[in-house]
């Protein structure tokens, strides 16, 4: 199991544990202790000495975590609020959305009617024949006549 919490810097470039990482790093050192030397492990993979794993166990102890959680959860539930003025955008971009989708079905709709009609004018296309054929020898001018006849091999 690895943490998903990253380590931050502080200003001046020290690393920073965010509660979570130094939660989920005492998880996986409680559970360290089923393996020869997997704490000595995870104390190298993180970079950390004895007496920080130390005082952040003490501070688990005295339960300074869950208020520091529960402090963090009363912040965020304030900080979730929606004032009037980002629901009328909310609104506003709801209907957008919902006007472009009408939008995008009638374009679909065209394309398919489109594709249809121009697969309709291939077919019309492909089984006609040349244009002059198509004009009954009754309705030819003299010279199509006689072009006509040569191309039916009759002159």
């Amino acid at each position: 199991m690895t943490i998903s919490v990253e380590v931050g810097r502080t200003p001046n470039g020290q690393r920073s544990y965010p509660l979570g990482f130094k939660v989920e790093f005492l998880q996986l050192w409680d559970a360290a202790t089923l393996e020869r030397g997997g704490r000595a492990r995870l104390l190298r993979e993180h970079a950390l000495s004895r007496a920080t794993v130390r005082g952040w166990l003490h501070a688990r102890d005295r339960g300074d975590f869950e208020a520091s959680m529960v402090s963090a959860a009363l912040k965020s539930k304030g900080s979730r609020r929606v004032d009037a003025q980002e629901r009328a955008e909310l609104a506003r971009l709801r209907a957008e959305n919902e006007r472009l989708k009408k939008k995008v079905e009638q374009a679909e709709a065209i394309q398919e009617i489109m594709g249809k009609a121009i697969e309709l004018m291939d077919g019309i296309t492909a089984s006609s024949t040349s244009e002059e054929e198509q004009i009954p020898p009754a309705l030819m001018s003299a010279e199509q006549y006689q072009q006509w006849l040569h191309r039916k091999g009759l002159s």
